[in-house]
């Protein structure tokens, strides 16, 4: 891989770390107000998102990926500074927390599709899955270290010092990205249609392609029912069997550890052939490690089956997500990793809520279930594509 790649990775992980301790810190400022407000800050954060995540594919396909990011790493830094020198003349409060997550969350809407694709720019498709699973091994190690990191800066400097780290991160990002030329950077359209249209159009390539149909089908139903299991389920598995909190947060960690062990072992050597039956083998060992927590009768156990989870997905996602990324027509980069980031959030409003409702063992047995359909969808169109192939 060429060595621009590294550059762009490496002033991107440092902004995740960045907004893994702006979250923790609005996460602890907000709960010390009040749970309601916590509530409303996390709502700030997700509705936008999920509204604007459509207009922000398109107009990445319309200027170019790298541009829009380079636009939204301007905004959300400088917005960054500024509501920490707010936040330092005026004190914490509602209203300024509320502030920071819509800012935060409306600027993502736009950033996250075309930091999705960014890889696709500097890397060739053969490279595609060995570049994409670094970033992913990036994103996950900042994520096991940015918790006791988090904690200890907002310990230290509190809410002004979390929110002068991430625009101190996104001006680096910003700086690296504007340096770097990537090799394999998308020309924007000179005709421009109405944003309606070019989002109908989106949709139209991702309907009428079988590979973007079923992994946007099948992403959907993963997200719906297995991000809630460290989130939600965890938790509350945790407090039935009167675990310490810390012994949730090492089953946490034991499901992160296991995707990132699948990550780094396909950045180094590459994904197998055929991604879409690893991903459906995947897909059912997820779905093993579910079921095994729902039976976990000690800890040890749970760490176990989390890991075996973690491990599942690290195959889904390191095989699905480069797969979906090449198969993307080059014109459409940005719309589809919208429509993909959506697949993902949307699902996740009803599952959380409908798996709350439910003992935690049959929320888990739900999800298991849920995630073995995945698979054998996975597995059964494999199975009609290598038949339509000897056909």
């Amino acid at each position: 891989m060429n060595r621009s790649y590294y550059g762009w990775l490496a002033g991107s992980t440092l902004s995740v770390l960045g907004d893994t301790a702006l979250f923790f810190a609005l996460g602890w400022a907000a709960t010390g107000i009040g749970a309601h407000v916590a509530a409303l800050v996390l709502t700030g954060f997700t509705l936008p998102r999920a509204v604007l995540l459509l207009l922000g594919g398109v107009l990445g396909d319309r200027i170019g990926p790298r541009r829009l990011l380079l636009a939204c790493t301007a905004i959300v830094g400088t917005c960054c500074l500024v509501l920490a020198v707010a936040v330092g003349l005026r004190g914490v409060s509602a209203g300024l927390l509320l502030a920071t997550s819509v800012v935060v969350g409306t600027v993502d809407a736009f950033a996250l599709p075309a930091a999705g694709v960014l890889p696709r720019l500097f890397v060739s498709d053969e490279q595609l899955p060995r570049a994409m699973a670094l970033r992913t091994s990036a994103t996950q190690l900042i994520t096991l270290a940015g918790g006791p990191l988090s904690g200890l800066l907002v310990a230290t400097v509190g809410l002004v010092g979390a929110l002068m780290l991430d625009g101190l991160t996104f001006a680096v990002q910003f700086v690296v990205l504007l340096a770097l030329r990537p090799p394999y950077d998308v020309t924007p359209p000179r005709d421009r249609p109405s944003v309606i249209r070019d989002a109908v159009d989106g949709l139209r390539v991702a309907v009428g392609d079988p590979v973007l149909r079923t992994i946007l089908a099948v992403v959907a139903l993963v997200a719906a029912f297995v991000l809630p299991v460290t989130s939600l389920c965890v938790p509350l598995l945790a407090r039935s069997h009167g675990w310490a909190v810390g012994q949730a947060g090492l089953v946490v960690a034991a499901n992160v550890a296991g995707g990132l062990l699948v990550t780094i072992l396909v950045g180094r050597f590459g994904t197998f052939d055929r991604a879409e039956l690893t991903g459906g083998f995947g897909c059912l060992l997820a779905a093993l490690g579910i079921a095994g927590l729902a039976l976990a009768p000690s800890v040890p156990a749970a760490v176990g089956a989390a890991l075996i989870q973690g491990v599942g997905i690290g195959l889904f996602t390191s095989h699905l997500a480069p797969l979906f990324v090449r198969s993307t027509p080059r014109s459409h980069l940005t719309r589809l990793q919208s429509l993909l980031s959506l697949a993902q959030t949307v699902p996740l409003i009803g599952s959380t809520n409908l798996l709350a409702t439910l003992p935690v063992r049959h929320a888990l047995a739900l999800a298991a279930g849920a995630t073995t359909l995945a698979g054998l969808g996975l597995l059964r169109g494999y199975r009609v594509n290598s038949i339509a192939k000897v056909g």
